[in-house]
């Protein structure tokens, strides 16, 4: 219960996929899906490393499974290399650049995530900057698809009310980063994401229909700490609908 990879999501429909962050286990968790995936988008919250260091792999993943399988609109019985769009928020982009510098190559561009955000696999994904305390600040992801309202939150502390009317009111799935389980003897300044504590203390997560905890460190044994009704822990190749 307690053995878990880093954050990443993967949103399906309308034939789509999207995937949310591509951190160093990306390889592994790709490999235990049912068949190969290629996505057709990836969105990058911010660089650190364990939001980013997978794309190396995701790259390579679709250079070999070009020749292999069928994307992006091929006809059937042919195959095409996936052009595979990773977007990411401009201030974000010299991040990943530094460290990327091949992944700004013509065939697989990385581009600024527009303002108004895109559509892909049946949802609206727009992303909005959220501090991230001793770490300065990251992105979070707002999803509006059809008939629901979602926001995933991986790295986050002290939201500003201002930000929680804009973005996470109204949810019906709030997916909230709590890396571990009370970190009250810390100092506040030293911080960077809530803890389990401190989320099931937030009015505006609490009024979300349905809350996954993710980005779990060692010291959160799912077992032992209680959660709000409503509330769940995340795990590795958990589904959710939506």
């Amino acid at each position: 219960m307690n053995r878990r990879t880093r954050s990443a999501a993967l949103v399906r429909g309308e034939g789509q996929t999207l995937l949310l962050d591509c951190g160093p286990d990306l390889h592994g968790q790709l490999a235990r899906l049912p068949g190969p995936l290629v996505p057709d988008a990836v969105v990058v919250s911010h660089a650190h490393n364990d939001h980013l260091l997978g794309l190396g792999d995701l790259l390579d993943y679709a250079v070999y499974a070009g020749g292999d399988l069928p994307m992006n609109g091929a006809p059937a019985g042919q195959t095409a290399l996936a052009p595979l769009p990773i977007y990411a928020p401009a201030e974000v982009l010299p991040q990943i650049e530094d460290r990327f510098r091949y992944a700004f190559r013509r065939e697989f561009p990385v581009r600024v995530l527009p303002e108004d955000g895109l559509r892909v696999a049946g949802v609206h994904v727009r992303a909005f900057r959220v501090p991230h305390g001793a770490n300065g600040h990251s992105h979070a992801f707002r999803l509006d698809g059809s008939g629901f309202r979602a926001a995933y939150v991986t790295d986050a502390i002290d939201i500003p009310e201002e930000t929680v009317r804009t973005w996470l009111s109204g949810l019906d799935l709030l997916i909230l980063g709590t890396s571990f389980a009370d970190e009250s003897a810390a100092i506040h300044a030293t911080r960077s994401v809530y803890d389990v504590r401190e989320a099931a203390a937030l009015p505006w997560a609490r009024a979300a229909r349905r809350v996954l905890l993710t980005h779990l460190s060692h010291d959160v044994d799912v077992r032992a700490v209680s959660l709000p009704e409503g509330w769940a822990f995340a795990r590795d190749g958990l589904e959710v609908g939506l």
